[in-house]
């Protein structure tokens, strides 16, 4: 059996903070990051995040994230396992509560592990530990923690394993379903005892294989009788993400330094916009005018132009409140990353560092301060002195080739919760905004699309196509260009675009109106739709228990490129005497077209009809907006005198010659 070993430097005591590092030891050997073959594969593709349909430029495309992305309601197990010389401090239902009870504040936690997760993510990763224990070791802990480096906690792993088989079915937390499990935690009475050796907190590597899956990462986390929750939230952090551990990093990521067990920091703003939980604001060295952003809103991406896919500089709001109590300083935090380093492996060999803002050396310059320094400081963010960033400013910092970035922004100021700086030196018009004087109409291609979905137990799918060609041909691009180009999203009721994905990958639960829901056995989610981009298909399923006989629901989801917007609108019946599968419609052409997979088990394919039937109808309505005037108002009615950069619900209307032509509404978070 291979090993893989993950070690938490520091002191004998683990509530020290700032004072805990950590290696990683893959099949004997140290690395920075888990291999390839180690990080755990969700499906990753993830749609653009973007504030409105009628700022093209916060449209970036959609793109596969670089590490594991899961979307919704995961599921991690934990087993609890005590010792004769060594009892369980705290109860099953105690431990619970810290994985996931809303609002946990035992010995001054700020939430739950569960609710750092949801945080962080905003609401579309809700992560949930299903918790077995207590078990009695055959040994004592002194005989584990006394064996030769890990072996101690190898025999205790397979035991806990063996031991806890009649009780788990193993594959409920294969949560993709790709036979391999992606979370499975055993936390240990008693604090560890000797780095690198026994049972200290570790994740760690097998090949065990239970019901039908592999079991091939796990992690340990000791339970002193005191409650934390940076430990639990950093290993997982390795597990279900496959994030590496950010050596020469400092405080600024909960997978770097360790500045607070209670309160961790963020996942840094990079990694949130690479998960999709945030957008990504892409932008270019000729890009010219004024942006407002609030802490953590969105992240800005620079990519080196001749290393797009690899390098490239990001920034974002960061301010010491709440979750970033700890840091030392607010303002715009910027990073280099270059993916085709390996983690942070070496002091000059750093696959994220941070360019700070009061920096004079080199990008490439090792960093001389590893743990617990460097922290964090105040003069690593832009603000106050240094509100201002180019080449000529900062003529060390270059693409790792020696080239220039392009870069420049200039005038960084915070006004109460809002940042602002001006993209190219120049704040005389508003980055990314429409200015109403574009004589190019914004075009929006309607699809109709019906499909049957028969009741299922177990969330079983129908896959619809959504007609790429004539897809394609609305947006003005090519078919195989559709999945790298186009920004999606859901259209709520209101037909406001919803950028938050909470179905798998590109996909949405919605409740029984059409709204977007949030993953819930109990409701108000009842149908899904998870739409494939490269194939233009989706996969269309309900809530098991949820739906009856006889039940419509309609969903709304769009794909938009520059002024060009397809919105498909989907019509789900569930069968019923009026409605019956084996004759779906009276036109023997509009009938599903299963091919081979009847009574196979797997998806069936409903084949939408490519001529404008009353199964696929198109309809383009060019929205003229040359000499066209905006307003925002709020939901009092009262107009804006401005557009809004508060979170809230405004009302933005597009008005000529006195009429409405377009009204949506807008969520800012």
């Amino acid at each position: 059996m291979g090993c893989l070993k993950r070690f938490i430097f520091g002191c004998a005591v683990l509530s020290l903070c700032g004072v805990s590092f950590a290696d990683i030891v893959y099949q004997g050997k140290r690395v920075q990051a888990w291999p390839a073959e180690a990080i755990t594969k969700f499906d990753n593709t993830r749609g653009a995040r973007v504030q409105s349909a009628l700022s093209p430029k916060f449209a970036p495309a959609a793109e596969k994230s670089h590490y594991s992305a899961p979307k919704g309601k995961i599921y991690g197990l934990t087993l609890l396992v005590d010792f004769s010389d060594q009892p369980a401090p705290v109860t099953k239902e105690e431990i619970s509560d810290w994985l996931n009870k809303e609002g946990f504040n035992r010995d001054g936690c700020n939430g739950s592990v569960r609710d750092y997760y949801l945080d962080v993510s905003n609401g579309q990763l809700d992560f949930t530990n299903e918790v077995f224990g207590w078990y009695r070791a055959k040994y004592p802990k002194s005989y584990y923690e006394g064996l030769e480096g890990y072996s101690g906690s190898d025999i205790l792993m397979k035991e806990v394993f063996e031991y806890f088989d009649p009780q788990v079915d193993y594959s409920r937390y294969d949560n993709d379903k790709n036979g391999v499990t992606e979370a499975i935690n055993i936390v240990y009475a008693g604090a560890g005892k000797t780095w690198g050796q026994g049972l200290w907190p570790h994740a760690g590597w097998s090949n065990e294989r239970r019901d039908g899956v592999l079991l091939q990462k796990h992690q340990m986390t000791d339970m002193p009788g005191k409650f934390s929750i940076y430990v639990f939230i950093h290993e997982n952090g390795h597990m279900v993400f496959g994030w590496p551990d950010l050596y020469w990093y400092g405080d600024y990521c909960t997978m770097g330094n360790r500045p607070n067990d209670w309160n961790p920091v963020v996942i840094n703003d990079f990694y949130r916009a690479d998960q999709g939980w945030i957008p990504f604001v892409d932008v270019t060295a000729e890009d010219i005018g004024k942006v407002s952003t609030t802490a953590g809103e969105q992240c800005y991406r620079l990519k080196n132009p001749s290393r797009p896919d690899k390098e490239g500089l990001v920034w974002s709001y960061v301010k010491n409140d709440g979750r970033n109590k700890t840091l030392k300083g607010s303002g715009i935090l910027m990073q280099h990353y270059d993916f085709s380093i390996d983690g942070n492996s070496a002091a000059d060999k750093l696959g994220l560092r941070i360019v700070h803002a009061d920096s004079k050396g080199k990008n490439s310059d090792p960093e001389n301060d590893q743990w617990p320094s460097p922290g964090s400081r105040a003069g690593a963010f832009f603000s106050g002195t240094y509100n201002a960033f180019s080449d000529a400013l900062y003529p060390a910092i270059r693409w790792y080739n020696g080239t220039e970035t392009g870069l420049k922004f200039t005038d960084v100021s915070i006004n109460e919760k809002t940042l602002s700086f001006c993209l190219g030196g120049d704040c005389s018009t508003s980055f990314g905004s429409s200015n109403g004087d574009s004589d190019e109409p914004y075009t929006i291609t309607e699809i109709a699309i019906a499909t049957e979905l028969p009741i299922s137990n177990n969330y079983a799918s129908v896959t619809v196509d959504l007609q790429g060609a004539k897809v394609a041909s609305a947006l003005g691009i090519a078919q195989n260009e559709i999945a790298n180009k186009v920004s999606f999203y859901a259209v709520e009721p209101d037909s406001s675009l919803n950028s938050n994905t909470t179905g798998e990958g590109t996909g949405h639960w919605f409740d029984n109106r059409g709204y977007v829901a949030k993953w819930n056995t109990n409701g108000p989610s009842v149908v899904f739709s998870n739409v494939n981009l490269a194939t233009m298909t989706t996969k269309v399923g309900h809530m098991p228990n949820l739906v009856k006989p006889g039940d419509t629901f309609t969903v709304k989801q769009a794909v938009v490129y520059k002024n060009n917007q397809v919105t498909f609108t989907i019509t789900i019946k569930i069968p019923g005497a009026d409605n019956p599968t084996e004759n779906p419609t009276d036109d023997p052409t509009d009938k599903p077209d299963n091919g081979s997979d009847e009574d196979s088990g797997k998806d069936s394919t409903v084949v939408s009809d490519t001529s404008t039937t009353a199964i696929a109808q198109l309809r383009q309505i060019p929205l003229d907006l040359s000499n066209a005037s905006t307003l925002y108002f709020d939901m009092n009615g009262n107009v804006l005198k401005s557009a809004p950069k508060q979170a809230g619900i405004y009302l933005m209307r597009i008005t000529k010659n006195g009429k409405a032509i377009r009204q949506s509404v807008i969520r800012i978070k």
